[in-house]
């Protein structure tokens, strides 16, 4: 063990949300070898807890320690309190494996756990990470490794458990404006079956689950309260970040970010990982497929599901997988706060509700009814569609926001307004609508930097063979600088969103 010294701890009011970082005396930190580029332990009331360390010259005195609030708030730790610090290296059997994989060599079950183990302790640094990560789009996994490294990403850490049968739904690829989850949830925890949702910082995406749900409520619980929710309202819609369930793949996430790219293993493990580790027993997984979606025809959909049914079946689980088009977005809004609006016209059966919205929604929760051996075919579609009609999937909803801390449950579709400044991008010509690019709406989108700009949004005003006239406005732009406006048109200068004929 490296050498140990104390400090005090000081509290400051800011958050990283992803990276737990707490500021060291440099002078202080160097004298025991520790730079900023490393990893500390901090030992406190008898629990190792391993932290990023950042450096400060003058801020910080020797025999301080300065704690971000996602640390402080994360470990209960106070301020003025005696913590224990030392320098932290990965585990030797941790990087022998990983050295071991990137020569071309089979991982058994011990370098597969050491290496999800050190991850999960967050001993593994952006490098070492980034290494592991890259390494999925060059190696063929077989099934076998898949379940292995799946079961070690669960099982390093903290597990839930719920009695009886625990369903969830997961679409592996955002298809816009396919919010069919915040519909879902409610609906089938109208049915008394149990459906604890949690959801990933968007990789591929600028506007997935967590960004929407965020909109209406609270999504940042530990694993005690997200229990007693779903214990009281039989569902949860949570982000997964703020738990230490599987913590490995929210780490392998944060380094699969800036590029918007995942391994479809690595998308197994991801998925399958958080399934088993919070207890999912019964799931539905959405498989988009078109060529401009993340699955680009239906033969690599098949691959994905023979590999989906081998981790699932070595599980013990129990699944369905759908295979559904993604030629076009569901709706026209790229956006969470009004793909959100969307949602709430669905649940409060709107007269502008997208239908389309609706249709898939009613069609994924009589896959899940039956799944769960409630209802069959025709009756399962009936018994879905009866709890939207009769307001209690909206019922359902109010009580979710309710019991995760919002201020207003009573929230109307039309209260969520769109924003003044805008690009309107008009047709050169009329012609008709062949193809959309769902993966340019998304790089578009993002440029626009949504969802990280709540201003910043795209509005598709026509559809797959919507007849488009000279002049005609065919989709606008918003966003809070110009800028940002201007960046996303220069990159549609030599690609285009429509395909036209």
């Amino acid at each position: 063990m490296s050498e140990v010294f104390h400090a005090k701890t000081k509290l400051i009011d800011i958050k990283d949300w992803e990276e737990l970082i707490v500021i060291l005396n440099e002078q202080e930190a160097r004298e025991y070898g520790i730079s900023s580029t490393d990893k500390v332990s901090i030992f406190y009331k008898w629990k190792e807890i391993v932290l990023n360390a950042d450096l400060s010259k003058n801020l910080v005195k020797p025999r301080e320690i300065w704690l971000f609030k996602d640390v402080s708030e994360k470990y209960k730790i106070k301020a003025n309190e005696i913590v224990w610090i030392s320098f932290t290296k990965t585990d030797w059997d941790a990087l022998d494996a990983l050295k071991k994989w990137i020569k071309g060599g089979k991982l058994n079950q011990k370098d597969i756990h050491s290496i999800m183990k050190d991850i999960s302790d967050n001993r593994f640094t952006d490098t070492l990470l980034t290494y592991f990560s890259a390494l999925w789009f060059f190696k063929k996994t077989p099934d076998k490794e898949l379940y292995r490294m799946t079961k070690a990403m669960a099982e390093t850490w903290e597990m839930l458990h719920f009695d009886w049968i625990v369903a969830d739904k997961h679409c592996m690829w955002w298809v816009p404006g396919n919010e069919t989850t915040m519909i879902m949830i409610p609906l089938l925890a109208s049915l008394w079956i149990k459906m604890p949702k949690t959801f990933s910082k968007s990789i591929t995406t600028p506007a997935a689950t967590g960004e929407c749900v965020d909109v209406l409520m609270d999504i940042s619980f530990s694993k005690k309260e997200i229990e007693n929710l779903v214990k009281k309202e039989n569902c949860c819609l949570v982000r997964w970040w703020w738990l230490d369930l599987a913590p490995a793949d929210e780490k392998l996430i944060k380094v699969a970010y800036p590029l918007s790219m995942q391994s479809f293993s690595r998308t197994v493990i991801s998925i399958m990982a958080k399934k088993y580790a919070i207890g999912i027993n019964h799931s539905l997984i959405d498989i988009p497929v078109w060529p401009t979606a993340k699955v680009v025809d239906r033969k690599t959909a098949l691959r994905l599901k023979k590999k989906y049914e081998y981790v699932w079946k070595k599980l013990w689980m129990k699944m369905i997988v759908e295979i559904t088009d993604a030629q076009e977005p569901i709706w026209a809004w790229i956006w969470p706060h009004l793909q959100v609006r969307e949602v709430l016209r669905v649940l409060q059966q709107h007269e502008l509700r997208p239908m389309d919205l609706q249709n898939k929604a009613i069609h994924l929760c009589s896959k899940v009814i039956e799944l769960v051996w409630m209802a069959k075919w025709k009756k399962a579609y009936e018994m879905a569609y009866a709890q939207l009609k009769s307001w209690a999937a909206w019922k359902k909803m109010q009580r979710i926001i309710k019991a995760q801390r919002w201020k207003n449950p009573n929230i109307k579709s039309e209260d969520l307004q769109l924003w003044k400044f805008k690009k309107e991008v008009k047709a050169e010509k009329a012609w008709t609508i062949k193809k959309i690019d769902l993966k340019l709406i998304n790089s578009t989108t993002r440029t626009l930097w949504s969802p990280i700009d709540e201003k910043a949004w795209l509005y598709l005003h026509k559809k797959l063979w919507d007849k488009v006239k000279e002049n005609d406005i065919i989709y606008t732009m918003y966003a809070s600088e110009k800028s940002k406006i201007d960046m996303a048109l220069d990159g549609l200068k030599w690609k285009k969103m429509y395909e036209i004929k």
